[in-house]
């Protein structure tokens, strides 16, 4: 047996750590004394605690972990949890590798004397007549994480309903107050050539429009710069904006994204 200290010195764990996992049952001590509380520990958990260093390494949280360990044969669980964080450290890995090169750019740019938010007048703001589309739709308040679930409901009623797709998915903004990501009053689109009675006609008219190349992260700055478009050239927001997703974020890199935004607009009075 090995007393916490032990425990704690081979294993790299502070006395405090183990005494929390103990408390949220991550590993228990093998034996307390009753008479002092003195915790003890079996040689056969230091590699219960290599596992958890090693997962903890791999950033799981402490309930992944928890819930790995009580299931000490099910190398399904284990793989399925391993295979998540690999695709979530992936995507961090490509995040990061978009911002260092964005941030040489900037660097770069500014040696030359250009100002940082130069690539501002890079986008392209244009005014169109958009066509009236029908839409298939769901309109709710929700999170940015909900996108792709209700996505897949309208695509799924598609397919039940055979509804023929007549362009790219849609979101539509509704008015909120403020910007709030766990609850957006939004509609989730895609149009279509039926009319149903989960459809609407989304109508047509003035736009003022701009297209991003690139990551979801930077739709602000084409927001920025539609709204400048607008102050300058006397128009004045006439409904709610939208954006068209011209590529599939599941298949397409990031900064590969091709989103077209719209904003109804017309001419001060």
């Amino acid at each position: 047996m090995l007393s916490i200290g032990a425990f704690s010195k081979i294993s790299k764990v502070t006395p405090n750590a183990l005494r929390y996992y103990d408390e949220i049952g991550l590993i228990k001590p093998a034996a307390i004394n009753r008479d002092n509380g003195y915790r003890y520990y079996d040689v056969s958990q230091l590699q219960t605690i290599l596992m958890i260093n090693k997962l903890k390494s791999y950033n799981l949280s402490l309930e992944n972990i928890a819930v790995i360990l009580q299931n000490p044969g099910n190398n399904t669980l284990l793989l399925s949890h391993l295979k998540q964080k690999r695709r979530t450290l992936r995507q961090t890995l490509h995040q990061l590798n978009y911002s260092l090169n964005q941030l040489e750019q900037d660097i770069a740019n500014l040696e030359r004397g250009i100002h940082i938010m130069s690539y501002l007048d890079q986008i392209e703001v244009q005014l169109k007549e958009i066509e009236s589309k029908n839409i298939l739709f769901i309109h709710k308040k929700m999170s940015t994480k909900d996108y792709a679930l209700y996505l897949s409901q309208l695509y799924n009623t598609i397919e039940q309903e055979k509804l023929t797709v007549t362009g790219s998915p849609i979101t539509i903004f509704h008015h909120t107050e403020e910007f709030d990501p766990d609850c957006f009053d939004n509609e989730i689109a895609i149009p279509v050539k039926e009319t149903t009675a989960g459809t609407r006609q989304l109508p047509g008219g003035l736009c003022v429009t701009a297209t991003l190349n690139g990551p979801y992260t930077e739709l602000s700055s084409v927001y920025v710069k539609l709204q400048q478009w607008i102050e300058k050239e006397k128009y004045t927001q006439s409904s709610e904006p939208y954006e068209m997703y011209m590529t599939d974020p599941h298949t397409t890199a990031p900064e590969e994204n091709i989103t077209e935004i719209y904003i109804p607009v017309k001419p001060k009075a």
